[in-house]
């Protein structure tokens, strides 16, 4: 499955994106009995937990904490050559009586009836739900693996390491843009001059690397000399500083800038054109980030690794990788994505992550 959106695990900062949630697990063992069910774990957001129905337990329960309006799309399936034909319900938070009303059933998802999901129901109030997982009438039990998406949890990165991409440029740059826009015309000298003296009088370096991002790309793709697309790349470069000052800047500015001027139109950074040895510490990073999701692996050879230069010397770097868990019986639960910016050293910055999908979920 590609979900319509890819699902962001966002990473906590510091030596927190080194263990998994900080050290939570996303199975808690419970086995208690709760409104008549036994709950067997407690389990968290974007998991992928495994159990066994047996003939003195046919029912199971897994509780987990939601947020009034959270989307949640639980699903589960037989695991290897387990006979079981699940059934899925979504149980919610204890009602004054004390007992918790039926909140949704599973539904095949696609064409296997052994595949229930309850996909994109909100939640409707704050507190603990349960998850039960039962067998149809007559049914055999056995094995099963339950997954739990949740659209307002980041876990097990927070929101604070996401790097913020939002171009805010100045209101003179989105008016001379706008004005060539709107009646297409050479750019002049003038023009980008004073866009350069704009730039260079901005308090805000966001604002003046945004405005920057305008002015290149639109010098890159409309009728321009090159002399004034070498005048308005040095404007930029005497921003940006040496490597020494740039490496000083905010780890957020750097990522921002490394992506905007460095992305696929290169409008300053460009990838290094001959082999650089990579930081050790990019290596032990992105493995350290895939272990803080239990029992994920990396495809290893689809890391992509890009040195961002200017004029020559190693400004940052971009690491691309994705991960993927698999059940018990190789099947494919989750796949995640993942961009980290790092400085010239290999020191982690910040990262962009597209996230997380369930492959078989149309």
């Amino acid at each position: 499955m590609v979900r319509a959106q890819w699902r962001g695990m966002i990473r906590i900062a510091a030596l927190c994106i080194l263990a998994a949630a900080c050290g939570g697990s996303s199975v808690e063992p419970l086995d208690r009995v709760d409104d008549g069910l036994t709950v067997a774990a407690s389990i968290g957001p974007q998991s992928l937990t495994h159990g066994t129905l047996t003939a003195s337990r046919p029912q199971l329960a897994y509780a987990f904490n939601g947020k009034a309006g959270d989307t949640i799309a639980p699903d589960l399936w037989p695991t290897g050559k387990s006979a079981l034909t699940p059934t899925l319900a979504l149980l919610g938070p204890k009602a004054s009586s004390g007992h918790r009303p039926l909140l949704a059933t599973g539904a095949p998802r696609g064409s296997d009836a052994r595949h229930p999901a309850i996909d994109g129901f909100r939640l409707p109030k704050t507190g603990n739900y349960l998850v039960v997982i039962g067998t149809v009438a007559g049914g055999r039990t056995g094995k099963f693996s339950l997954r739990l998406w949740m659209a307002s949890s980041h876990l097990p990165r927070q929101e604070g390491s996401q790097v913020d991409l939002n171009l805010t440029p100045s209101a003179a740059a989105v008016s001379t843009l706008r004005a060539h826009a709107d009646a297409p015309h050479p750019w002049t000298d003038g023009e980008i001059d004073a866009l350069i003296a704009d730039m260079r009088q901005q308090i805000d370096l966001r604002v003046a690397l945004s405005s920057a991002q305008y002015l290149l790309s639109a010098l890159q793709q409309q009728t321009a000399t090159d002399a004034q697309r070498t005048r308005a790349k040095t404007a930029v470069a005497q921003l940006i500083g040496t490597p020494q000052h740039f490496a000083k800047l905010d780890p957020g500015l750097q990522s921002f800038a490394l992506w905007w001027l460095g992305n696929a139109e290169a409008l300053l950074f460009t990838n290094a054109a001959r082999a650089i040895v990579v930081p050790a510490g990019i290596d032990d990073t992105v493995k350290q980030l895939v272990a803080a999701w239990p029992g994920a692996k990396e495809d290893t050879g689809s890391r992509q690794v890009q040195a961002k230069t200017l004029n020559g010397a190693i400004y940052g770097w971009q690491i691309e990788w994705q991960a993927g868990w698999t059940d018990t019986d190789g099947t494919q639960a989750w796949i995640d994505f993942a961009r980290e910016w790092f400085d010239s050293g290999g020191h982690w910055l910040l990262e962009q992550s597209p996230g997380a999908s369930e492959p078989d979920d149309d």
